[in-house]
């Protein structure tokens, strides 16, 4: 009887955290899921049970799978963030500790900065008239690139996704280089023995090596792209004609402006469950391949 006061000890100290979870997250979470059944205006105090009617609602709703397809999109162009931060993460080790230190927090800087901000920002430097971007053109003679690039349905998804991912790669990077300074140096040196080349040293020793890094980078990129809503809002709304909405918007719009909450949280249900659907099916994939 006396070691049971010992065994709770550890959960005592989880409960703050545990508690704010809940309160915060599984909570609210659940009043979604129970939501999502009901015909609810938000001001109404009559509440209308349909079931499953909004689901059925937005599996037919051809808005909601072009919303879908334009996160797909996000999520192929958040590769460039993921390369990208690789990239300057195997060039960092190599600098010295002083250098390495001031690039980090330079690159860094764009993922603390506010999303409004960083929305705003790149606002102007797309702006068609005088915004950086064409006038930078204009300057070395390619005006005739210049282009509406918020503005264009053709552009205006991958205008902001390239905004976004200017604020993910120093994201990644830092991760990168937690995992690549966890290498054992034995590692490389025994390697260099085999004689292997530099490609042949990062494809069996470094990939390996932060495989539980690169799990996490993928699944954290994976989860900010599908549930992207900030920056697409602050820039174009959605627009134009829907070219850049994202089920985040979606939700928001059929939520809080068209007044339909029942129908809002199951947009947002549907895409909880596609975030934890794919993340499950892509741990256990990598698992297998770890085996």
């Amino acid at each position: 009887m006396s070691a049971r006061p010992g065994r709770l000890t550890p959960y005592l100290f989880i409960l703050p955290a545990a508690a704010i979870y809940g309160v915060f997250l599984i909570v609210p979470l659940v009043q979604t899921a129970v939501m999502s059944f009901w015909k609810w205006d938000g001001l109404s105090p009559v509440y209308e049970w349909i079931g499953f009617d909004n689901y059925v609602r937005m599996f037919s709703d051809g808005t909601v799978w072009s919303a879908a397809g334009n996160n797909l999109k996000w999520v192929v162009l958040a590769v460039f963030p993921i390369v990208i931060g690789l990239a300057l993460a195997l060039i960092l080790q190599q600098a010295r500790p002083r250098g390495r230190t001031a690039y980090r927090a330079i690159y860094f800087l764009p993922y603390v900065l506010p999303t409004v901000v960083v929305a705003l920002a790149w606002g102007w430097i797309y702006h068609p008239s005088f915004g950086t971007l064409n006038s930078g053109l204009e300057a070395i003679g390619l005006g005739a690139l210049a282009q509406n690039w918020t503005g264009d349905s053709n552009l205006a998804l991958f205008a902001l996704a390239t905004a976004a991912n200017w604020t993910g790669f120093g994201f990644c990077m830092t991760l990168f280089l937690s995992g690549l300074n966890a290498v054992d140096p034995a590692l490389y040196d025994a390697a260099k023995v085999d004689g292997t080349s530099a490609w042949q040293r990062f494809r069996y020793v470094t990939l390996p090596a932060i495989a539980n890094t690169t799990n996490i980078v993928v699944l954290v990129v994976f989860i900010n792209t599908v549930r992207v809503f900030d920056i697409v809002f602050v820039m174009t709304g959605g627009g134009p004609a829907g070219a850049t909405e994202v089920l985040g918007t979606k939700i928001y719009r059929g939520t809080f402006q068209d007044l339909d909450i029942g129908y809002g949280s199951a947009i947002a249900m549907f895409m909880v469950l596609l975030i934890l659907v794919t993340t499950v099916v892509y741990l256990r994939s990598r698992e297998r391949d770890n085996a």
